[in-house]
């Protein structure tokens, strides 16, 4: 497209901006793309239009329909039933380029009418069949192993539950990596469900129809971790059985062998651990025989293990062995969507267990979904079942909360509490009686309109409710 100096103005250079911003986008498209007009003729074809042909697009442009069908190189011409119908048309037509190779493909054409009602161009788009049989198989088998992998629920203890998008990211990469044998580091704090992630991933892989095999690193002395993980002959030392024992490496054998807390690891064992991992060769202590094992190892730590290398308690080249893929479970505070359904669910499940029917008034739903869960989902969820099995009544209420869980709850607006100092904010033209009213006023306001009640607010701040309802009416506070 090309302006003289006598048509050129501004409005001439933003259509042909537009034009070119346009051809950009369609010859981008990877379906052939073209327009006829009314009688046949190619006004437009993309990029992939000319390469299907292997003909220029100021040859193609030349072209009528009805020409193309006469040179051979279209099978049939789709439009004549599009211009007799005057409505889409989707069917195949085989194409056959510059060069004589067939092609079959899925051709849709769609009208486009004018006021009248009459044909005034042909939007057309040409697909390559076996393309589309290709992406139609893909797409089938993805389809199919999200639903397989969504079928395979597990059993009750081992179900995940969440609702933040940090932990469907999390589940999404977990469901594209548990059917291989790559090995996985989960990190997060004590509490956070790392072994449950580990079990949710076995459940998902091509070994779940043997147990998980797990052992807590922190929980032996040097020692005797040796022994557990790498197994001994008989006679190997002092104390050892008779008979030998299997290693729970070897035990992990077909299965999946799960290292929780693997930042405890004695930097002594690491190398050997190491080797394994490489060599997938496991040796019993006082054996001289290596025995090839076959498993996937799924690592997790409560600590950074980039800081312990630092700190030199943890071999770096195991920590790469490890960190093939990452998993990184967020704390339950920084996933506050995560606790309403987590409280749900482990209430429906105790009260389930134990034959009791609970429920938590909403100001304490309120209070446990703002509270920060140090214990993360340990700490959750030994709540509940506290309150199931020790609540006389069958709706907890804001007077039984524990006071730890009720710091820094009061939301204040900004200003009155948390963020600074009572005395910062004396106003000096007031009197100290002054002073202290407008900050009573400011601590029932808030309180009333975060619990949604003057009874509510009563409980919170431990005092009658007739006092709050004539403090509420003093200062003109309304629900």
């Amino acid at each position: 497209m090309f302006l003289d100096k006598g048509s050129f103005s501004m409005e001439n250079l933003i259509i042909r901006e537009k034009y070119e911003f346009y051809e950009d986008v369609f010859d981008n498209i990877p379906d052939a793309l073209y327009v006829l007009d009314d009688k046949g003729n190619m006004i437009y074809v993309n990029y992939a239009m000319m390469k299907k042909f292997d003909i220029p697009r100021d040859e193609l442009l030349r072209y009528n329909v009805f020409d193309m069908y006469d040179d051979g190189l279209i099978d049939y011409v789709i439009s004549q039933n599009v211009y007799a119908q005057k409505k889409e048309v989707v069917m195949c037509q085989k194409i056959f380029n510059s060069h004589g190779k067939e092609q079959m493909q899925m051709v849709s054409q769609m009208p486009i009418l004018n006021d009248n009602g009459e044909i005034q161009y042909i939007i057309g788009i040409m697909r390559d069949m076996e393309e589309l049989m290709g992406y139609y198989y893909d797409a089938l088998n993805k389809y199919q192993t999200v639903k397989e992998i969504e079928n395979k629920r597990p059993d009750d203890n081992k179900l995940l539950v969440y609702n933040s998008q940090p932990m469907s990211d999390l589940i999404r990469i977990m469901n594209n990596v548990a059917p291989t044998d790559a090995n996985i580091l989960i990190q997060g704090e004590s509490g956070t469900g790392k072994e449950v992630v580990a079990e949710y991933i076995h459940e998902m892989s091509e070994r779940k129809d043997k147990e998980m095999v797990r052992i807590n690193c922190a929980a032996f002395p040097e020692t005797l971790l040796e022994s557990e993980l790498f197994g001994y002959e008989k006679g190997a030392f002092t104390g050892a059985l008779s008979s030998g024992k299997k290693g729970l490496i070897e035990t992990a054998n077909e299965s999946t062998l799960f290292l929780d807390e693997v930042n405890s690891l004695p930097l002594a064992l690491q190398g050997k651990i190491l080797r394994t991992i490489e060599t997938k060769m496991v040796q019993r202590i006082g054996s001289d025989r290596p025995k090839r094992i076959d498993f996937r190892l799924i690592a997790a730590t409560n600590e950074d293990l980039s800081d312990c290398i630092k700190k030199k308690t943890f071999r770096a080249d195991l920590y790469y062995r490890l960190n093939v893929i990452p998993a990184i479970i967020p704390p339950l505070r920084e996933r506050p969507s995560d606790i309403e359904p987590l409280i749900e669910y482990f209430l429906n499940k105790y009260c389930k267990k134990y034959g009791r029917e609970k429920t938590f008034s909403p100001e304490v739903m309120h209070i446990l979904k703002n509270y920060s869960w140090p214990g993360n989902v340990r700490e959750l969820k030994n709540f509940v079942e506290r309150i199931v099995l020790i609540s006389a009544s069958s709706v907890y209420c804001i007077k039984n909360i524990p006071p730890q869980m009720l710091d820094g709850q009061l939301l204040l607006p900004k200003g009155a509490s948390g963020e600074g100092t009572v005395g910062s904010q004396f106003d000096s033209r007031l009197s100290l009686e002054e002073n202290l009213t407008a900050y009573e006023k400011q601590i029932i306001e808030s309180v009333v309109k975060q619990y949604g009640s003057g009874k509510s607010a009563a409980e919170v701040l431990k005092v009658n409710q007739s006092t709050i309802s004539r403090k509420m009416a003093k200062y003109n506070i309304s629900i």
